[in-house]
């Protein structure tokens, strides 16, 4: 991806050459959503005005100063997420010119007052070229420069009170996305689908922007756990600690609206299974409720068959085998996804020690398991089926939206209030019912709130951090802050 997605666009090898780097792509969709933020960022752009021996041209001015925004809210959001995490930002005038004209571009940017914020900020000592650009002379990896937020600017943001609360995602920002058998881009002229289907995604992303979803982890844990996880990301996640990423949109697959649809964007998406019951909204501890075997239990329902409480059961061998079961579902789900049965690679952490099969046997025991299915495997049939759980995720969370409440979503399954339970449950129960004519199931985990050592500390000290929260308190503290002086 060169600066602004450029790569979705036009890059034919990888879906997303950062996934395995400590770097990711230029987003420039934020803008500032507190006043507090908007006139530190005037400041900034009039300085830097200022600065110029030569000033901008009347109609110029304005995009000059939305690109030096954009840049310093991706930077700083960048930092805050990763200190050592670099962005790719490409300035090649005829790539950013294409973007712009992107319906999933930055049109309220352009490419020569683009590269002008870029050199501004360098210039004045605000944003640095961390990894340089690589032309590679086989025309197969080159890299766009790299760049970091420098201590200046950071501490320019501090200084000013400014937090990665203060964020919002830009209005403008497409939510609603195609892509191609290659995973790129693909620009359409809007259909009444596309268009329902983004007013659906506003009241919904309103939702989440209404509350504050936080992990009850201290900042040194996050660090630990942000080395742990080595900054792997999979293909559309954001970065797991990216606490301003809080809205979401929906990806098509295969040029075809029938298949995909599921949310991506916000950051407990990609969050790393086994934190998310430490996930809280607005300081509550939540409970996390997800459909069992949901692709498994669509097939059952189309095909007119109940459904089993565990539609994977069949397959595992070692009863309550939570490692086994697993094996089963993801290979299941691959044998629904894939061209041939015999094409699919092994997957990750197989174990052939404990399902008693090699790859090969264990996937045609899948297979012969479900004669019922048998046509729908190795058909591609597992991106049909995500557009109907999608459109469930959808039902499930405009419910709680209209009803005032958040509800997260994570694909098959939703975080809420953990007194909300019942609620959820019902509702994801009714979705399934309404969509399938059949009774689905659904399981919970319920989350721990606050993991935190007992503290050494003495009462003043105790004191001091009730006034003055930090870490994911502080953050809190601030997003309430705000509800309460609009």
């Amino acid at each position: 991806m060169l600066g602004f997605r450029y790569f979705e666009l036009r890059q034919m090898k990888k879906t997303d050459r950062y996934a395995h780097e400590n770097a990711r792509p230029f987003d420039p969709q934020w803008i500032a959503g507190t006043p507090r933020l908007a006139e530190f960022l005037d400041r900034l752009c009039a300085g830097l005005t200022a600065a110029r021996a030569k000033p901008h041209k009347a109609d110029a001015r304005p995009r000059f100063e939305a690109a030096v925004k954009a840049l310093v809210l991706d930077l700083f959001r960048a930092h805050e997420s990763d200190p050592a995490l670099e962005v790719g930002i490409g300035t090649g005038r005829t790539a950013v010119q294409q973007v712009c004209k992107s319906r999933y571009g930055a049109s309220f940017l352009s490419a020569r007052t683009f590269v002008d914020g870029v050199k501004a900020l360098e210039d004045a000592g605000f944003i640095m070229v961390s990894t340089p650009y690589w032309d590679d002379p086989a025309k197969k990896n080159s890299r766009v420069a790299r760049y970091r937020a420098t201590p200046s600017l950071l501490g320019r943001i501090e200084k000013a009170g400014v937090s990665l609360v203060d964020l919002r995602r830009h209005p403008s920002a497409e939510g609603i996305r195609l892509k191609d058998s290659k995973k790129r881009l693909v620009e359409y002229g809007d259909n009444a689908f596309a268009i329902a289907a983004r007013d659906r995604l506003r009241a919904i992303n309103d939702m989440l922007e209404g509350h504050w979803a936080d992990l009850a982890l201290t900042d040194e844990q996050l660090a630990a756990e942000l080395k742990h996880i080595g900054r792997a990301r999979d293909d559309e996640a954001a970065q797991s600690f990216d606490f301003a990423a809080r809205t979401v949109y929906r990806v098509f697959n295969n040029n075809d609206w029938e298949q995909g649809g599921r949310f991506y964007g916000a950051w407990w998406i990609s969050v790393p299974s086994h934190l998310r019951r430490h996930i809280l909204i607005d300081g509550k501890r939540t409970v996390e409720v997800d459909y069992s075997g949901i692709h498994a239990a669509m097939l059952f329902a189309l095909a007119g068959k109940d459904i089993p409480s565990d539609p994977y059961s069949r397959c595992v061998t070692n009863k309550g085998n939570d490692i086994e079961r697993k094996l089963v579902k993801t290979t299941f789900n691959a044998l629904l996804n894939a061209d041939s049965v015999k094409g699919i690679s092994e997957i990750k952490k197989y174990d052939e020690t404990l399902t008693g099969r090699n790859w090969e046997d264990f996937k045609r025991f899948i297979v012969n398991s479900y004669p019922e299915f048998e046509d729908q495997f190795a058909t591609g049939a597992g991106l049909r089926l995500q557009r109907m759980d999608s459109d469930l995720a959808e039902t499930v969370m405009l419910q709680f939206a209209n009803k005032g409440y958040a509800c997260l979503p994570v694909h098959d399954s939703f975080l809420v209030h953990h007194e909300m339970q019942d609620v959820l449950e019902a509702s994801m129960k009714a979705a399934f019912a309404h969509l399938f004519g059949k009774q689905g199931y659904v399981g919970f985990e319920l989350g721990i709130g606050e993991a935190l050592a007992p503290s050494e500390n003495s009462i003043q000290q105790g004191v001091d951090k009730l006034l003055n929260p930090s870490g994911y308190e502080g953050r809190l503290q601030v997003f309430l802050d705000q509800k309460h002086n609009q």
